[in-house]
């Protein structure tokens, strides 16, 4: 009989074991496989539900947004799915994870495409009516122009959004829908929004004493452009107009719409906004990103290459430090300025990493710099702890790292990818706003002494319209997005994210002027002055250069602006501050 020695035993049990499946791995896998044929049932559905030919016999008006809680179940479900397929073993993950691309991801993402394109039309529509509605009141205000414009950038816009929707009949619906009664109201409105564009360039150029003749010139090719207006009214309108111009040059004198002050002050209730300009500090770098210290004449900002600059704009004193990786955006914390840095582009397919800098703002110099496991997306911090969004691999979670170990401390319940954070001034409440998902959401995680808690979604989904950018007021009230919707920033979750009002306008940029009650927005070249107690739009002045950020400083707006000079085909950007009292710029 062959007998086997204790060691030979040992290592043939090993063996078996290694080879076998455990009970929990075939449990994992099962419950995974589960999970994705979920997906794939509730992707059928969604698939179903945004094709034109069912949408015909399903609905009556069938160019409308899909029924949202499929669309929601597909996505929670691809969400589980790829949970559990993160937690099998690489052979299983890779076969699973391919599966989904084909029978999950390809179907969720025409959806979002779908989505996307439809939300865009109806945002054509919304600003189709407000161009019609300004520009019968008078073709040639300002008012009319904004708005043209802002109707030209949204069809632009959905042009793109278009592209990405799966069908040539789904997308000529779309187009049929919403582009089209668009595009016509831009094309009736186009001669004339061009002759009111070039007559207030005439006269500017009057005002600034240029020749005689390159004036006659430039009202001459005018001239042609007024002949091409088909409504003899506005025609008629518009003409008179150039026609002052003409008489002024002729007189030598300034436009009857200028004044010989640096400004015009005119309340919004009137058909005109208000001029103005003053000298200012010309930068040598393309700068990318800026925050500003909140009591010194400091502004930090990204340049175009790899360096973190501290201007000081009332001396001109530049700072820089070169990092060596890509620097993406930063956080001001007390004396300390917290920056992201890239290793690669961010990207849904798959994960990056990144570092973290932190630079001491009163030497500024490099005090730390650490490694961290996601690709960093948007940062802030409360002293205690560094919070960090992902800006790559879709479903995420965002990370609070330890300020003084550099550890990481804490994460939040899952988050999609390239969300911005907004601090709460209490510093116990976290806001987040996606950026890649359409409609889009706000959400909310608690913190307490540094660590991430439980977060909630907020009651919408789609319900008002919402931009990528989104402040808290200084007092803790209010969350401003960029849409020009308010909403409540709560300890009560009832209210918490609730809707408020909406402004006059969308902005860009925001900033408060908490000691007298006012607040200022800016769009393109806009800047608007908001009543904060009423939330009335009370002042609109009208800047040169392309407004990139708008800060309030002790009693100072401080406007980073792009301008375009005359003597040169090439972006400047420029650094001007203007003194304030109440609702009023002073120069």
């Amino acid at each position: 009989m062959k007998t086997f020695k204790p060691l030979s035993i040992a290592i043939i049990l090993s063996a078996v074991i290694m080879i076998t499946p455990s009970k929990s791995f075939a449990t994992s896998l099962s419950e995974a496989e589960r999970l994705v044929q979920q997906a794939e049932n509730a992707a059928t559905v969604l698939k179903w539900e945004i094709s034109l030919e069912h949408r015909k016999i399903k609905y009556s008006d069938p160019v409308t947004l899909p029924n949202m809680d499929l669309y929601n179940a597909a996505k929670h479900a691809r969400q589980l799915a790829y949970n559990a397929i993160n937690n099998l073993p690489a052979q299983e993950k890779v076969k699973l994870t391919k599966r989904m691309e084909i029978n999950v991801d390809t179907h969720f993402n025409r959806s979002m495409a779908y989505i996307d394109a439809l939300t865009s039309g109806r945002k054509i529509m919304i600003k189709t009516d407000d161009f019609y509605e300004v520009y019968r009141s008078n073709p040639l205000s300002d008012r009319s122009e904004q708005a043209y414009h802002e109707l030209s950038s949204e069809i632009r816009k959905q042009a793109l959004l278009l592209y990405r929707v799966y069908g040539k009949s789904t997308r000529d619906a779309i187009l049929e829908k919403y582009k089209s009664p668009g595009e016509k109201a831009r094309q009736s409105a186009k001669s004339v929004i061009s002759a009111k564009m070039a007559i207030d360039h005439l006269n500017q150029s009057i005002a600034n004493k240029k020749n005689k003749d390159e004036l006659l010139l430039s009202a001459k090719q005018i001239e042609s452009t007024v002949k091409q207006i088909d409504d003899e009214n506005t025609r008629l309108l518009v003409q008179t107009k150039l026609d002052a111009a003409l008489r002024t040059i002729q007189g030598n004198t300034l436009p009857e719409t200028e004044s010989n002050k640096d400004f015009i002050e005119i309340d919004v209730g009137s058909n005109g906004e208000s001029q103005i300009d003053k000298s200012f500090m010309y930068l040598s770098d393309l700068i990318r990103e800026a925050v500003i210290h909140p009591s010194q004449p400091i502004i930090y900002m990204l340049n175009e290459n790899k360096d973190v600059l501290e201007l000081n704009y009332e001396t001109g004193k530049v700072r820089k430090l070169t990092m060596n990786l890509v620097p993406e955006r930063m956080y001001l914390y007390k004396n300390e300025l917290y920056v992201t840095l890239l290793r690669g582009s961010h990207s849904p397919n798959w994960s990056e990493n990144g570092a973290i800098a932190i630079i001491d703002t009163t030497a500024f110099t490099l005090a730390e710099q650490f490694n961290i496991e996601i690709d960093p997306y948007d940062i802030v911090a409360d002293g205690k702890s560094i919070y960090v969004s992902s800006g790559s691999g879709q479903w995420s979670n965002i990370k609070g790292y330890s300020r003084e170990t550099l550890l990481e401390t804490s994460q939040s319940s899952s988050s999609y990818y390239q969300s911005f954070l907004e601090m709460h001034p209490n510093l116990d409440k976290l806001y987040v706003i996606n950026t890649t998902v359409s409609p889009r959401d706000v959400s909310f995680f608690t913190i307490e002494d540094g660590k991430l808690g439980p977060g909630y979604d907020s009651p919408y989904h789609g319900d008002y319209p919402l931009d990528t950018n989104m402040t808290i007021s200084p007092d803790g009230k209010y969350i401003f997005n960029g849409s020009g919707v308010i909403m409540n920033a709560s300890e009560a979750r009832g209210m918490n994210m609730s809707y408020v009002t909406k402004l006059y306008v969308p902005f860009d940029e925001i900033t408060f002027n908490m000691n007298e009650g006012y607040f200022y927005t800016s769009n393109g070249k806009n800047l608007d002055v908001y009543n904060y107690n009423t939330m009335e739009r009370e002042k609109r002045y009208v800047m040169n250069g392309e407004i990139q950020n708008v800060f309030y400083q002790n009693g100072k707006l401080v406007i980073l602006s792009v301008e375009q000079l005359y003597s040169s085909k090439l972006p400047k950007y420029a650094i001007k501050t203007y003194r304030v009292e109440g609702n009023r710029m002073i120069e």
